[in-house]
């Protein structure tokens, strides 16, 4: 097996490929990007990738970046664990579910937690955090009704998904957010489910995290 070095940052997406190589028992190291110092746009990070985020995961001499690329590739890495479905709709689903997250939930978040990418003047990124908030909450109603009472998103058996949903479900928790998006009980139920997960457990701590007891309902 090649040599793997995973580049994140606490709290952030990459959460889930942190959680996933723990969940598919690889060996990796990681090196923190600090989004705070804005460590992602140095030279030095911005030639392993040039879109200045995170994750990102070196496999030997190589850079993969993009959660949905880097959870299939720790999937296919270890196929006896099951880590997502093989082939046909199952997979076809789990990939319904990655773009799902990556390209609508992880978006809805964008306007409250970064509305200076949005808007220049504060009287309009206030207008963009508070037209946010409205779509992020219809966003994340539909999620939880999408969810239902299914203990994982692909029904009864765990996947690399859940731990994607898992990030953002652990957002929905953040303080700037308390009381603001009304009831999701299947989101906060899968929540619980997901947060005592030895894997979740492993790179919540090594992230320097906890995960919240309670959110408070508007």
């Amino acid at each position: 097996m090649k040599m793997l070095k995973l580049y994140f940052n606490p709290g952030s997406c990459s959460l889930a490929s942190h959680a996933a190589l723990e969940e598919a028992g690889l060996s990796y190291e990681t090196e923190l990007v600090d989004l705070t110092k804005n460590v992602q746009f140095s030279e030095a990070y911005r030639k392993k990738n040039p879109w200045a985020r995170v994750p990102a995961l070196q496999i030997g001499d190589q850079i993969l970046t993009e959660n949905i690329a880097i959870l299939n590739y720790i999937a296919d890495s270890v196929p006896e664990k099951e880590l997502l479905p093989i082939f046909g709709f199952g997979r076809a689903r789990a990939h319904e579910w990655f773009a799902l997250l990556s390209g609508t939930i992880h978006v809805a978040f964008r306007p409250i937690f970064r509305p200076n990418r949005l808007a220049e003047t504060h009287e309009a990124q206030q207008d963009v955090a508070a037209t946010g908030l409205i779509a992020l909450r219809n966003v994340l109603t539909l999620l939880d009704e999408r969810l239902g009472d299914a203990p994982y998103t692909l029904g009864g058996q765990f996947s690399l998904c859940d731990l994607y949903l898992f990030v953002f479900v652990l957002w929905s928790r953040r303080p700037m957010l308390d009381a603001m998006l009304g009831a999701l009980p299947h989101l906060d139920a899968f929540g619980e489910r997901l947060a005592v997960r030895p894997s979740i457990r492993s790179a919540l701590a090594q992230e320097g995290l906890v995960w919240p007891a309670v959110r408070r309902v508007a």
